[in-house]
């Protein structure tokens, strides 16, 4: 059992999703791929990624101070501050580029004018925020938190890469370039300045003001300053499929193990997040793989300590969720239908692991000096790794030439043991001993749905 495991999940999802939603925005469209007017929209094609972004923000409000809670349980000591150097990283690759003789879409003239707006906006919607919200950092140092300036410029100049180059040159420009800026977002988080929220805000910011900025530019230069006229793509849907897929959704638990009411402890309904790829041989097989997470937050109404010791130090308790983790490799199918959809499959085995969990105690104020701190751990759950294996099907839509959303199902199984341990001995360092109190064997056998965001690799 672990705690909010799959709040950080959500964390990850979102700011990772944005890194390849941004990254395959191709805005010359051929008229087979879309015939919707309302796909074929300039306003919506430049505002979709950062509207999700922004609904992301305010949908994470309420939790915020569970993913933090995260972060300070796991690494409250983290101090590495790459996220100040790392968010001018894609910036500096577009000179770099120009000055190695490598052509952008645009001239360096022009590209700095876009790039200048794409600044002014920012800067301007960023302070503007920032100084009106008040909104008080996670370390409580300052009330400028919302919403990020490092992932709002980290974004914006993640753009400006992209649309200078992963466009027009190779898609593998913009993955590396939202990499950048997800990992500066997450930066921001780990080293306790920002909140999920504050992120999720900022990268929409900093994608809207290079959109933004690009529109005034074109307006002002039309067609002069252009270094490549693009014709359209036609959809490739005959060639090898191969793609980088991010996923999310909601993973129900099958086992007795997991959902039997009559124990003191059952899974409610939880989340899975997972990233796969696969490069396809033909048009319809391929070979890849998967990094995924589930995780079932735990019921435990019907647990109830009666040791008058623990009754009299603790006025309550909390349960981590049950969560798995696994990779897993295996064969990958595709079958193209008419008017741009496919069919999906996949069948996966490999390695899983448990996530380590614990029952908490709540330590009452006058107890809490005794105990070195407010909580107490006082059941661990340690897990053991096991073979597994997982299968799935998918609808899919290519709605760009390299991008596509799914629709999925899967099935995921696996036997772990687990290791129960009761808490025995606290010492003058606050370090706690546990006692080992036997094996038990968790059967995980779920089933996942939800939907993926997919990037092909053509």
């Amino acid at each position: 059992m672990k705690k909010r495991y799959s709040k950080v999940l959500t964390t990850v999802l979102l700011l990772v999703l944005t890194q390849h939603a941004v990254a395959q925005q191709i805005e010359v469209l051929d008229s087979s791929i879309v015939k919707d007017n309302f796909f074929k929209s300039k306003a919506v094609r430049i505002s979709a990624v950062p509207a999700l972004l922004l609904a992301g923000s305010a949908a994470t409000w309420g939790i915020r101070k569970d993913v933090r809670e995260f972060r300070n349980r796991y690494l409250p000591t983290f101090r590495y501050h790459y996220d100040d150097y790392l968010q001018y990283a894609p910036l500096a690759t577009v000179f770099a580029l120009n000055g190695a003789g490598v052509k952008g879409k645009h001239k360096m003239g022009r590209a700095l004018v876009s790039y200048a707006f794409s600044a002014v906006i920012m800067a301007s919607v960023v302070n503007t925020v920032k100084y009106t919200a008040k909104v008080e950092r996670p370390d409580g140092s300052t009330r400028n938190s919302f919403p990020s300036g490092h992932t709002a410029n980290s974004f914006m100049n993640a753009t400006f890469l992209h649309k200078e180059y992963g466009q027009f040159r190779s898609p593998l420009y913009s993955v590396g370039a939202y990499t950048a800026a997800t990992a500066t977002a997450v930066g921001r988080e780990l080293n306790n300045r920002h909140w999920i929220s504050d992120v999720l805000a900022g990268a929409g910011i900093g994608v809207l003001s290079t959109e933004v900025g690009y529109v005034i530019a074109d307006k002002i230069f039309k067609e002069h300053g252009e270094h490549i006229k693009l014709n359209n793509n036609p959809v490739p849907v005959n060639l090898k499929p191969s793609f980088i897929e991010l996923r999310l959704g909601y993973a129900e638990a099958l086992s007795k193990d997991l959902t039997d009411k009559n124990s003191d402890l059952f899974a409610k309904t939880g989340f899975n997040f997972g990233l796969e790829g696969a490069w396809f041989f033909s048009k319809n097989v391929g070979i890849g793989g998967e990094f995924a997470f589930s995780s079932f937050p735990m019921n435990d109404d019907q647990l109830d300590f009666e040791d008058p010791d623990i009754q009299t130090v603790s006025d309550g308790f909390y349960t981590q969720p049950m969560g798995i983790r696994y990779i897993h490799v295996g064969p990958y199918f595709s079958i193209p239908l008419a008017k741009n959809w496919f069919i999906t499959g996949k069948l996966n085995a490999g390695t899983s692991a448990g996530a380590q969990g614990e029952v908490i105690l709540n330590i009452k104020e006058g107890y809490q000096d005794l105990f070195l701190g407010k909580e107490l751990p006082y059941f661990r759950y340690k897990p053991e790794s096991a073979f597994s294996w997982s299968a799935g099907l998918g609808i899919q839509k290519q709605i760009k030439r390299n991008l596509g959303v799914k629709a999925y199902l899967s099935y995921f199984d696996s036997d772990n043991d687990f290791t129960v341990a009761i808490i025995d001995q606290i010492n003058s360092s606050g370090n706690y001993t546990f006692k080992n109190q036997g094996m038990e064997k968790v059967k995980f056998n779920h089933i996942t749905f939800g939907l993926g965001l997919t990037a092909y690799l053509w």
